[in-house]
Formats: structure tokens, C-alpha cells, sequence
């Protein structure tokens, strides 16, 4: 090899990967060893999967590339390339409806091997470089080279079926005494228990089951938070729960929430009220669970206080419920500074359970209602319309309704960030929750277990669609810099979505209606559809407001917005109207605190909830540095570091 250093790795494809090797040179490497020009391997599934290895270690899919035959056919050369080397070839005559994400970026980093008349691989050329962000350890088995079923998660409770190592006794009575001393957090005092008897029971021993289950929980994860609440008759009546990936997911994604109770488990009807949100892939997030057997005023105060309590005392923008005149009072109680809206998910669902001889064009059209008014005026009078066609005048479920008009009327919600949770897509997410996860009057041992997968399937499909959104890039409708950067800061999903408001722009007409000073207003809509804008611009600071609110209310910039943009010479996206909670880089920095709910800065209520939220914040940062050795090393120094600060703080304090 003129002179090179030859390195034999003589060893099976197994021990490649995982087991110590042996160089020509005697000097012992083990599973780290980096490839080398000069290395020789005994087969070509060895030679793979030595570089495929390597590859998983470092962040990068491999890919088969240069095939190279002598005339009996045996292999001369054989490259391996990684999986972003090339160039997506273009196809002008091709039209497609959905452009597939860009994922090859010309990486030159490769293997290439040279193989003897003896059959031995040989690396004859090695390049390292990439060109393109590498998967971090938690995300490299999403790559392609790599990429296996993710083993479904099962905690310690699951090998021995689903009784968690409940004994049941056949006195019910007595299996709801035996709290013990960690039941997790027993609120029992006057303020907290429940006054009166609980409304439902549980079944014989579920009570037992439901206490060991959280006991489990709380014993894998000290972090795991859970709160019970007694009736007069110091039975368990209703009860909380969230782990530490719920609690840190709250921090990023909880400034809107769905709080649901319309699904029930067992044969009594047992309502199971998740808080639900949505992460920066517009995905469901689940941020706890309640099983509550009483449904009272209450009830859901205690609910929406232990929340505040699990989450550092953060409120929630908007909390989005069903119709109930209890939750309404326990939100203004508990939660005084949310806005509270109705779930258009549930609105509908309602329409066919109150009015079943209503038939499925009334079910479209006001479906159709609900989504597509564009205005205030437009609401009164396609209501009206609706209302007189079929009759209903007199129904007092539509009066009712109608009355609270201002929680469910898309044209009211302006000023209320509420994600992506009043539009259609919305309501099929939630349709594929219940309807596919979750099978109504599960009995409590088997419901649990579903929910857990559940929690397990929807957290996989996060961390695949963050892998998705930084191993490849969208293929833009056009090259200009307000796409660039929309394509570089948003997640795919929320490139699609702005992208066609982009698209939805270049049909709109806009003409300047009035000057104040510095703003201009321009009325923006596309002939013969009702999608019309008011948009108020000041030029100056790069401000623009349109009447539709669908910033305020979902976070992105509208068509309206973009078309006064584009014709006022502003090509690039200001930095204002991005959101970070829609970025590639939602969960990128510290854990936020939120605002801590307090009763005056030197209480012993709010050195306790600093306390928790201190808590929280360590556990955070652990949880989100687990996957990677540096950063624990990181982390454990500047631990180290922060004790000592706080071990003479506490003694200058002691001293004085």
C-alpha cells in the first residue's frame, strides 16, 4: 500500500459492530474505531456494516452508490456514499401536486473500497465532510441506513401483565383505605376535598389498581406528578396525573389547550379529561390526565388548580372546552386570566346527539357555517338563513348556543391565540385521537395500558417528524428570501401552511382605502370569494395588522398581510412575524418559567413554587441532555460549579 499502514479488522459483521477488532499493527481498537485508508475487511456485508456503524455514531444515512465488476464478474470497487450526496434531478414535464422534501445536498463524504483477487476490501478512499446537519444520537436510528421499528416502550408494570402488582381485595371499601404514606400529592385539607359524596364508583378493585399504577409511575420517575381528591367519606374521587415529558412539553406548547371529558371508560361512564395541546408539527400533545367521578363545580375547580400546580403555576392564553356551565364557572374561578373557547370538534359532534332527525346536509352546512363566515355581519345572517331554512327557531340547544356565540364564532376569536385548534384539521386530529387510540367503555386495567401506548405513539411520531425537518428541506414554490427564510426557520408542516397563504396572495387585489399618520390601510380580497382584509401598515417599523387575525389567532402571517407586504417592496419575512413555537427550533433554549402564580414575593407559597418550578427546570434539563455523553459532561460540571456558588450563598447567609 506504498508504504501506508494496513489495517486488518478480522473479525465477524456482528463483532464489527459491537466488539473488539485487531489491526495489522496488534494494537487493539474497539466499536469507536473510525475508518482508515489502508483498513481491510473479509466480505462486503462486513465492509458495509462497519461504515453503517460508523455512520449511526456520527449522524448519517449511508447509501450504495459505484458498482464496479471484473469480467468473471467478481466486485473490483464498490463506493458508499452518504445518503444526502447528488442532487435532486428536476423533471420540467413532471407535475406533481405535493413536492416531496429536498434531502440531497451534493455531501461528497463517502468509502470507497478496492477489492483484491483474494476477495479482501480494502478502503482505498475515505472523505469525512459533510455538508449538512448530522442527526443527534436520540434521532440517528430515524435514518434511513439505520432505521428499525422503535420497540414499543414498556414500563416495569407491563411484564407482569396489566395489574401492576395490584392485589386486589374482594372489600372494595378496604382497597380504597389503603392510600399509605406516598400517595403523591393527597390534597385533603377543607379547601380541597370534595364536600359532598363522589356522583360514580369505580368497580371493585380499580381503585387499588389506579393508586398502584400511580405509585409505579412515581417510583420509575421521581419527576411523575399526581394528585388525588377525596369525597366527604375520604374515598377517591377524582385524581390528576402528568409525567416530566408533559410538564417540559407544557412549557413550549402550552399556550393554548384543549381540555376534553366527552370520552368515558368502563361500563359507568367514567369520564377520562385529557389536556390536550399541539406541538410545532401541529400534532397532538398530551399535557396530563384526569379521571374524574364527579363532574361538579367543585370538582373542576380542584382540576384546573392542581393543573396550575403540576405546571409551575403558568396559565394557559386560551383553554378550548365543551359546553358546560361547570367548567365555564371553574375557569373563571381557577383560571382568570385564559381565554375560554368551545371546541368546534365537540360542537359538531353535539348537533347529531341533540338533534339526531336533523340529516347530513344540515351536518354539512353548518359545518360550513362555522368554518367559512368571514365576518361579523356575514354570521348574523347566514345564521338566520340556517336557522329559517330548517326550522329551528324554537329549539332552545341553537338559542343557547347562538347566546354564547362569542366563544365558538370564528369571527369573534381574533384576539385569542388559539393555534390550530379551531380549524377542520383540528377536528380530524381530534376524530383520529378518540377514534383510533382509545375504544369507548375500556375497562380502567386496560384503558390505562392504551393510554400509555398512545402516550408512546404519539411522542415517536414527534421525534420522527423533528429528524424529517432537519435531515431535509422543502422544495420551494418559487426562490425568493421571504420563502427561504420561511423554509429555514418554520417545521415542514408549518412551511406548507405558510406557504399557501403565499400562493393564496398573488390572486388578491389590493387597493389603499385611508392614511393616519403613518399607517396606511389597504383593503386586500380576491374577486367573487368572500376572503376579504383590512390591513393596516406602518412602513416604518415593518408593522402589519389585518382584519382577519389569523396572526393573533394562529401564529402565522396571512394572505392578506403578505399581499400588502409584497406590494410594499418588502421581500424578506420580519423577524416579529415568525414564532418560535412554530420553528424548527421550538424546544432550542432554556425552560421557560412561565408566570408564577404567587401571593407576594417573600411568602412561603411562593418559595414553594419557585421551588417546584426550580425542580422542574433541573429535570428538564437532564431529560433533554440524556441523550448525548458531552452534553451530561457539560451538564455535570456546571453543576458542580453552581453547588459551590450555592454552598456560600447559604453560608454568607447563615453567617449574617
Amino acid at each position: 500500500m506504498d508504504g501506508s499502514v494496513t489495517w486488518v479488522v478480522d473479525v465477524s459483521v456482528e463483532s464489527t459492530i459491537g466488539a473488539t477488532g485487531s489491526l495489522g499493527s496488534g494494537v487493539n481498537v474497539n466499536s469507536e474505531l473510525d475508518p482508515k485508508v489502508g483498513m481491510i475487511f473479509h466480505s462486503e456485508d462486513q465492509a458495509y456494516n462497519f461504515y453503517n456503524s460508523y455512520a449511526k455514531r456520527k449522524g448519517f444515512s449511508v447509501r450504495k452508490d459505484h458498482l464496479s465488476r471484473r469480467s468473471d464478474g467478481r466486485i473490483r470497487y464498490r463506493h458508499y456514499v452518504c445518503s444526502n450526496e447528488g442532487s435532486r434531478k428536476e423533471h420540467p414535464m413532471s407535475m406533481t401536486k405535493k413536492s416531496r422534501p429536498i434531502e440531497r445536498t451534493n455531501c461528497m463524504a463517502r468509502i470507497e473500497f478496492k477489492v483484491n483477487n483474494d476477495n479482501l476490501w480494502i478502503v482505498n478512499r475515505f472523505i469525512d465532510e459533510h455538508n449538512h446537519p448530522l442527526a443527534t444520537p436520540s434521532n440517528s436510528h430515524m435514518l434511513r441506513s439505520h432505521r428499525k421499528k422503535l420497540p414499543v416502550q414498556r414500563s416495569n408494570f407491563s411484564r407482569s401483565g396489566t395489574d401492576f402488582g395490584a392485589k386486589y381485595t374482594q372489600n372494595g371499601i378496604q382497597a380504597e383505605a389503603d392510600y399509605g404514606e406516598d400517595a403523591g400529592l393527597l390534597l385533603k385539607n377543607q379547601s380541597n376535598c370534595l364536600t359532598t359524596r363522589r356522583l360514580k364508583d369505580l368497580e371493585t378493585g380499580d381503585t387499588q389498581f389506579l393508586l398502584d399504577f400511580l405509585r409505579t409511575k412515581q417510583s420509575e420517575d421521581p419527576s411523575f406528578f399526581y394528585a388525588i381528591q377525596l369525597d366527604e367519606k375520604e374515598r377517591l374521587t377524582n385524581c390528576f396525573w402528568a409525567d416530566m415529558q408533559s410538564i417540559v412539553d407544557y412549557t413550549y406548547f402550552g399556550d393554548a389547550i384543549s381540555f376534553d371529558t366527552t370520552y368515558h371508560i368502563s361500563g359507568d361512564d367514567i369520564p377520562f379529561a385529557p389536556f390536550i395541546g399541539t406541538n410545532h408539527h401541529k400534532q397532538i400533545v398530551i399535557f396530563g390526565a384526569a379521571l374524574l367521578l364527579d363532574e361538579t363545580l367543585e370538582s373542576f375547580v380542584w382540576l384546573f388548580r392542581t393543573f396550575l400546580v403540576a405546571m409551575s403555576g403558568r396559565q394557559p392564553k386560551t383553554i378550548i372546552t365543551d359546553n358546560c356551565a361547570a367548567i365555564s364557572e371553574a375557569i373563571a374561578t381557577a383560571l382568570p386570566d385564559t381565554c375560554h373557547r368551545l371546541c368546534l370538534w365537540n360542537l359538531l359532534q353535539s348537533v347529531s346527539t341533540h338533534l339526531p332527525y336533523l340529516d347530513i346536509n344540515f351536518q354539512q352546512e353548518f359545518e360550513n357555517f362555522i368554518y367559512d363566515v368571514g365576518s361579523e355581519d356575514d354570521f348574523h345572517k347566514e345564521w338566520d338563513n340556517l336557522i329559517s331554512s330548517y326550522g329551528l327557531a324554537n329549539v332552545s340547544w341553537f338559542k343557547d348556543l347562538y347566546s354564547v356565540r362569542e366563544k365558538w364564532g370564528l369571527v369573534y376569536l381574533g384576539n385569542s391565540f388559539s393555534a390550530t385548534m379551531m380549524t377542520r384539521q383540528w377536528t380530524e386530529d381530534m376524530t383520529n385521537l378518540f377514534g383510533n387510540h382509545f375504544i369507548r367503555k375500556l375497562p380502567l386495567t386496560k384503558f390505562i395500558i392504551q393510554y400509555l401506548k398512545s402516550l408512546i405513539h404519539l411522542r415517536e411520531k414527534e421525534i420522527l417528524e423533528d429528524y424529517d425537518s432537519t435531515q431535509s428541506k422543502p422544495a420551494l414554490f418559487v426562490d425568493i428570501p421571504m420563502l427561504i427564510e420561511a423554509a429555514e426557520s418554520y417545521t415542514r408542516t408549518i412551511y406548507v401552511d405558510f406557504e399557501h397563504e403565499y400562493k393564496s396572495q398573488l390572486a388578491c387585489l389590493c387597493e389603499p382605502v385611508g392614511v393616519d399618520g403613518m399607517r396606511v390601510t389597504f383593503r386586500v380580497y380576491i374577486p367573487q370569494k368572500r376572503c376579504n382584509g383590512l390591513v393596516e401598515f406602518n412602513p416604518t417599523e415593518t408593522i402589519v395588522t389585518c382584519s382577519c387575525r389569523k396572526f393573533e389567532s394562529m401564529g402565522i402571517l396571512c394572505m392578506h398581510a403578505l399581499k400588502v407586504l409584497n406590494n410594499n417592496n418588502i421581500l424578506s419575512l420580519p423577524s416579529k412575524y415568525i414564532l418560535k413555537r412554530w420553528t424548527r427550533f421550538a424546544k432550542d433554549g432554556s425552560v421557560s418559567s412561565g408566570q408564577l402564580a404567587t401571593e407576594g414575593s417573600g411568602s412561603q407559597v411562593s418559595l414553594t413554587m419557585r421551588y417546584s418550578c426550580v425542580c422542574r427546570k433541573a429535570l428538564a434539563v437532564t431529560l433533554r441532555s440524556a441523550v448525548s455523553k458531552d452534553a451530561l459532561d457539560v451538564l455535570e460540571h456546571g453543576l458542580d460549579k453552581i453547588i459551590a456558588q450555592m454552598e456560600n450563598v447559604l453560608h454568607n447567609a447563615t453567617s449574617s
